[in-house]
């Protein structure tokens, strides 16, 4: 088994463990059709921006799903975003790349949440209220940009057989203006668009607690 043949192995064994560990919480019905519908939508918003190299916003709204609705979300919804989007753009080993690399974007969201936002914040809807905690969130989108692009350039390295560090370097060096493109579109998205998705996002995650807890009382 060579190089490139391993590592996809060990890649796929680790996403499943990782959805079969997310199966495994407390999931309803309600929140798997949310995470459908945000995945759908961070895939769909991708496809017109190919026309853009590298330029999209499906990381952002990733990132800022796992930012409002948690890690788990977060992580699926990435998942969703690239095996929906591929379908149209073209599907192939990246795929599952992109599906690891949008996962651990949405999941840096849900810990960005998790541990700057205080629980009186997050009890009260006020996402990303204060000027800090807005940088923050652009800053790490932004810099997911490269982060993104790095991976995905680590699998064109192994795939493609350039097993010197050499080819590695040149590899990324080659690729910096579409990283510097996406990490750029990243930037922009998130600073145009961050304040105003997140008060979107947040009442449908308020309204899906609400739901949550009828029908705990409906059925107590």
């Amino acid at each position: 088994m060579n190089v490139a043949m391993l590592t996809l192995v060990l890649l796929l064994s680790l996403s499943a463990i990782l959805l079969l560990l997310f199966e495994k919480s407390r999931m309803d019905e309600k929140v798997i059709a949310v995470t459908a519908t945000l995945g759908a939508v961070a895939a769909i918003a991708r496809i017109p921006f190919s026309v853009i190299p590298n330029v999209q916003p499906t990381t952002f709204l990733v990132m800022l799903t796992g930012y409002v609705f948690g890690l788990r979300v977060g992580f699926l919804t990435g998942v969703i975003a690239a095996v929906l989007s591929n379908m149209y753009l073209g599907q192939g080993p990246w795929t599952i790349w992109q599906m690891f690399a949008w996962g651990l974007s949405g999941v840096s969201g849900g810990l960005l949440s998790r541990f700057f936002e205080s629980k009186e914040s997050r009890g009260a809807g006020q996402l990303l209220a204060t000027r800090g905690r807005r940088f923050l969130f652009i800053a790490v989108c932004t810099i997911w940009g490269f982060l993104f692009d790095w991976i995905m350039n680590f699998w064109m390295f192994i795939g493609l057989g350039f097993l010197s560090w050499q080819s590695f370097v040149a590899l990324n060096v080659k690729s910096l203006a579409f990283d510097i493109a996406h990490s750029a579109g990243n930037f922009l998205f998130a600073s145009m668009f961050a304040v105003a998705f997140a008060k979107i996002f947040v009442r449908y995650h308020q309204k899906l607690i609400v739901t949550r807890l009828f029908a705990k009382e409906g059925s107590g």
